[in-house]
């Protein structure tokens, strides 16, 4: 019997080339896959400092500064008080700052909820009123910000963006 020599790829060459093109059309799978997810928005990073002044017994002011970080979006930042334990009548107790209120600065027309998009490392915006309406602006249930005892005491200004805290400031009561 007489043998035809035929020229062939063997078989190691041939697993090899299966398994090449195996991982080319894994990666292409993988670049189209990877695109259709959607990940989620990363919080701004950012330090804030804040100041709460009383103002002849009548007016307050509550001073935010952007020291430096991201800059933040108004529309998606919510501003929490939450008084600290030198509160012990009013601990636990929260308020949510309205954005209406959130100012540029005493004089301005320009609030978070209208005219203001975001805050950038430097600015100082600020929620200012007297004492008639401090209760409907920033202070929580169950505690007074304008007594006479509370000077020295401290409450938190945190900020949250997308239900996530991204800041904490302690808020000294200043006379």
């Amino acid at each position: 019997m007489l043998m035809k020599a035929e020229s062939a790829v063997s078989p190691v060459i041939g697993v090899l080339l299966m398994l090449t093109l195996t991982l080319i059309i894994a990666a292409i799978v993988n670049s189209f896959a990877g695109g259709l997810m959607h990940t989620k928005d990363k919080s701004p990073v950012v330090t804030l400092q804040s100041e709460f002044h009383r103002e002849d017994g009548k007016k307050w002011n509550l001073t935010i500064h952007h020291i430096s970080g991201d800059p933040l979006p108004t529309c998606c930042v919510n501003l929490i008080i939450r008084p600290s334990k030198t509160f012990s009548c009013g601990y636990g107790t929260i308020k949510e700052l309205d954005r209406e209120n959130i100012k540029l600065n005493t004089s301005s027309d320009k609030s978070w909820a209208e005219g203001i998009s975001s805050m950038h490392a430097g600015d100082i915006h600020v929620i200012s009123g007297t004492n008639d309406d401090i209760d409907q602006k920033i202070q929580p249930p169950g505690v007074d910000f304008l007594e006479e005892s509370s000077i020295g005491n401290t409450f938190y200004l945190e900020f949250y963006y997308d239900r996530n805290l991204i800041a904490r400031s302690e808020v000294l009561i200043q006379p």
